[in-house]
């Protein structure tokens, strides 16, 4: 009878194991299910007309779902902007800039974002720089700094994800640099040594945000680590009618 006992421990072992992994995939599954997946692809522009409330606000449909979300953004600089997805609905639900930036932005110790119709599509699209404090000398690159073209979900998610190559940007606003009918993204970056920068990224219809826009950049000044309460150039107005007006 020992020797039945001894001999079936290890088989008592191994399944607990087995189901302790299995449990942990499972878990890990149900995580990763909880993000939600991309809005599907729109087979043309929103129907919901994008516009500016008399505060500011952008109404537009974000996610495809056909009910107008609402962005406000009360700092200017990306920190506290938030999406109340369905506003004015029975549904309605407010998600931060920290929400919007999916599993590995979220963990940053700073999270900024911005939203826009970049590239003309009809569809709002979202930019997302998140990352570490700067410290030192030197510049710390985002660990995050991405543009997910729309429609886009609660989570952040989006079908198509264009990699931005901001330096060690600390805040960002839409912007109008050029002066044409695509908004612009104003970032305010770190150059390293105390100096910092406004950089811009200009609007474009095949990757939304264009790389490689240096003629844009402008020294910050004697503006240090707080940035100026609101970007250059930085403004929803140019791009959008006031709701109401059409």
């Amino acid at each position: 009878m020992a020797t039945r006992g001894h001999t079936g421990t290890p088989r008592a072992g191994r399944r607990t194991r087995a189901a302790v992994v299995l449990a942990g995939l499972l878990l890990c599954a149900g995580c990763e299910d909880s993000l939600g997946q991309p809005p599907p692809r729109p087979a043309g522009p929103s129907a919901v007309a994008a516009c500016l409330t008399g505060s500011g606000d952008l109404i537009a449909d974000v996610d495809n779902d056909g009910r107008p979300d609402r962005i406000t953004d009360p700092s200017h600089r990306g920190a506290r902007l938030t999406i109340a997805f369905g506003t004015g609905s029975g549904r309605e639900r407010a998600v931060p800039a920290r929400g919007l930036a999916d599993r590995p932005g979220n963990r940053q110790r700073y999270v900024r974002a911005a939203v826009a119709d970049f590239d003309q599509d009809g569809w709002s699209d979202l930019a997302v720089v998140a990352g570490r404090a700067q410290g030192g000398d030197d510049p710390v690159p985002p660990r995050v700094a991405e543009l997910r073209l729309g429609p886009f979900s609660g989570t952040g998610r989006s079908r198509r994800t264009v990699r931005l190559d901001l330096g060690a940007t600390q805040d960002i606003a839409v912007a109008d640099h050029n002066h044409d009918r695509y908004p612009d993204l104003a970032a305010y970056t770190y150059a390293g040594d105390g100096v910092y920068v406004f950089e811009a990224r200009l609007g474009d219809p095949r990757t939304g945000l264009r790389a490689g826009t240096r003629a844009y950049t402008t020294d910050a000044g004697a503006t240090g680590h707080h940035p100026p309460a609101r970007l250059p150039h930085a403004g929803l107005t140019p791009f959008y009618p006031g709701c109401g007006t059409r």
